[in-house]
């Protein structure tokens, strides 16, 4: 379910050509990394170091994503709604 929610912002990423601090062409592993890590940090122990490592680097990732023009989600959604998709104006 996850792959089919960040689809749309694949394609959006290849037609428009966005890019940022990420390259455009980087944008899709971003995106494929910090879901399987979202997985592992969401998923794990909380006393498991491996679970405290894939939640830091997946923040690390979503930092790179926004600060390429990505977000996740928009203001208001609830949280099983959100994936990423390219930013846009004041209500994305």
């Amino acid at each position: 379910m996850r792959r089919a929610a960040i689809r749309g912002p694949l394609l959006a990423a290849a037609l428009l050509g966005l890019a940022g601090s990420a390259r455009a062409e980087d944008v899709p592993r971003l995106l494929r990394d910090w879901t399987a890590l979202n997985g592992t940090c969401r998923g794990g122990r909380g006393d498991d170091p491996a679970t405290t490592a894939a939640c830091e680097r997946r923040e690390a990732l979503g930092r790179r994503l926004a600060a390429a023009g990505w977000c996740y989600g928009r203001p208001g959604e609830a949280g099983y709604r959100r994936a990423w998709r390219p930013c846009t104006g004041p209500g994305r």
